[in-house]
């Protein structure tokens, strides 16, 4: 389900590891959704497999155990689908699902806003959750904030109908447990916007 590409996107899955100070642990996070799209005939659900690396990440991040793909892909996938899961989602087929779901992460601020849609072909017109000016012209603070994008892709229309972000500083010295846990915590504060609220 994770697919290739591991070496390049394995630093890009580490943007939601982030650092232990109050300043450090702040994350952005927003959501876009169609507003024509019924939500409630969503009923079931097929993960994409990840987007292709991108090239301009840190060279040297890429040795860390804690921010590879291997270590927390897999983390990202169980805690969107835990969110959906809670609002009554339930994992299908991709060729049957009513959505797709895809992830990006990336550690360069920038990337392309369209670069889902470019791999996976579908339609969006968001914005990208990169405010114009952040990205540096030096490499020495391009690696200091992450990016993940979650999306939704109608399979029938093949739209992006919702997408959540989350964007932070990422902190090189902290463990798996606690990228895990940023990464559940994202993946909370994301949903907590989705138009489908939990099940009783």
């Amino acid at each position: 389900m994770l697919g290739s590409g591991r070496a390049g996107l394995s630093v890009a899955v580490g943007a939601i590891a982030l650092a232990g100070t109050v300043a450090a642990q702040k994350m952005e996070v927003k959501t876009h959704q169609d507003p024509k799209a019924d939500f409630a005939a969503v009923r079931t659900y097929a993960w994409l497999p990840p987007a292709p690396p991108i090239k301009t990440v840190a060279p040297d991040a890429v040795t860390n155990p804690t921010l590879t793909q291997e270590a927390l892909g897999p983390h990202i996938v169980e805690a969107v689908s835990r969110q959906l899961a809670e609002r009554g989602l339930v994992e299908s087929d991709r060729d049957t699902a009513d959505v797709h779901m895809a992830y990006f992460a990336a550690l360069t601020v920038g990337f392309d806003q369209s670069y889902l849609g470019q791999y996976y072909g579908y339609v969006t017109g968001w914005p990208s959750p990169i405010p114009p000016g952040l990205a540096p012209s030096t490499s020495s603070t391009i690696y200091e904030k992450g990016t993940v994008l979650i999306d939704m892709i109608h399979r029938a229309t093949n739209r992006g109908i919702w997408r959540g972000s989350a964007v932070t500083r990422v902190d090189q010295e902290k463990t798996l447990e606690q990228r895990i846990k940023r990464i559940n915590q994202a993946a909370e504060r994301m949903f907590e916007r989705f138009p489908v609220r939990r099940k009783k």
